[in-house]
């Protein structure tokens, strides 16, 4: 008896070390993230630290189980929680679940997304282009709209010195108007540009003559006075500014001009064709009238053609989020994007070297990069693809 049951010992021996026993597949717990809570400001992409947990066996998945933020994903490995600089301002409570085949453990992550605090400067690069202008006696019109950076904060302007009957002031735009009733004189028009931090002012010469004597023109001026363009795009740049001197003004362009470059004689508008060349190109822009002529300059830069595909996602969309989406929601959308791509005040006319109303975007902030404007205007070469 004894022997038989030694022998069924060995045998069941020998069985397990042939076989080898299943563990058994436990629940993983404790999820954990430390710290737990980040807080960013708009447009700063980042990531969350590797979670710690009771790990059990099995094959572990991390999944976010709360709403869809657009921007924000996790790492189904490794449980890393990551979020692109396009997240909207906001506070999110991101549930996460660690799961395996007995399982799951269950965490909560929150990121704090707070808006771009813009800090108001007091307003500065106040200018009326031209400063002046001189006109005929019983003759109505107005200066333009000046450039000027606000500094962050809503502007003012007002009139700082004596007004002569019949001259305005639109305090919202700093416009000036004047009706044909202002009498003959010349008149300096002090303007005083308010923000809640500071002020600015500048002279305007409005000169009223009684009779219509033709002298040469004066403040001939390209606002903006350069363009960045892709080689094989056509454009143009903004009407000029200028003081007439009470003559007809015909433009031309003197010295060498490059195949593909043009002048509208009446309007002083430069216009270039697809055939223009890469290069940078210096024109010499002269306005005459009877009485004289003035001369200026226009720079125009043709970067070669680029062959890569920009990605409307990867590419574009980030920038215009941050540096646009703040005053613009649209710039946050594809749809947005698409439906602001012609016209006066089109995104590419706004953002780039020749917005032909208002300033240049984004108000108060720097200039978006060159890099960025040829990418932008390639996108639309490229057929203005959702990718």
């Amino acid at each position: 008896m004894r022997k038989a049951i030694v022998v069924c010992l060995l045998a069941m021996l020998v069985f397990a070390c042939q076989h080898q026993v299943d563990q058994k597949v436990s629940v993983p717990a404790n999820l954990v993230y430390t710290p737990s809570t980040t807080t960013v400001i708009q447009g700063t992409a980042g990531s969350s630290v590797t979670p710690t947990l009771n790990l059990g066996t099995g094959s572990l998945s991390y999944a976010i189980i709360s709403s869809v933020v657009e921007g924000i994903s996790i790492e189904t490995g490794t449980g890393i929680i990551s979020w692109t600089n396009t997240v909207a301002p906001g506070s999110y409570d991101i549930f996460v679940t660690a799961t395996n085949s007995a399982g799951m453990a269950a965490a909560t992550y929150k990121l704090i997304v707070n808006s771009l605090v813009v800090v108001p400067v007091a307003p500065s690069g106040f200018t009326y282009s031209p400063g002046s202008t001189t006109i005929l006696k019983g003759t109505g019109g107005g200066s333009g709209i000046p450039t000027i950076n606000t500094g962050g904060s809503t502007v003012t302007y007002s009139f700082t010195s004596t007004i002569p009957a019949g001259v305005t002031l639109n305090s919202s735009t700093g416009e000036i108007s004047w009706s044909n009733t202002v009498v003959a004189g010349t008149y300096t028009l002090a303007v005083k540009a308010t923000n809640s931090i500071g002020s600015i002012s500048v002279n305007y010469i409005l000169t009223v003559n009684n009779t219509a004597t033709v002298t040469a023109p004066t403040s001939l001026v390209y606002n903006p006075a350069t363009n960045i363009s892709a080689v094989g795009t056509a454009g143009n740049s903004a009407t000029p500014t200028i003081n007439n001197g009470l003559g007809t003004i015909t433009y031309s362009l003197t010295g060498t001009v490059a195949t593909g470059i043009s002048i509208d004689a009446a309007s002083g508008v430069i216009n270039w064709t697809t055939a223009l060349a890469a290069g940078s190109y210096t024109l010499s822009v002269k306005a005459t009238n009877s009485a004289g002529s003035i001369t200026t300059s226009y720079t125009i830069t043709r970067n070669a053609a680029t062959t890569t595909s920009v990605s409307f996602a990867k590419d574009l969309l980030p920038t215009l989020t941050s540096s646009c989406g703040g005053c613009h929601s649209y710039t946050k959308t594809y749809s947005g994007v698409l439906s602001h791509t012609t016209g006066c005040s089109s995104i590419q006319d706004k953002i780039g070297t020749t917005y032909c109303t208002g300033v240049r975007m984004p108000e108060g902030k720097p200039a978006l990069s060159a890099a960025f404007i040829a990418q932008f205007n390639a996108w639309i070469a490229q057929g203005k693809l959702n990718n």
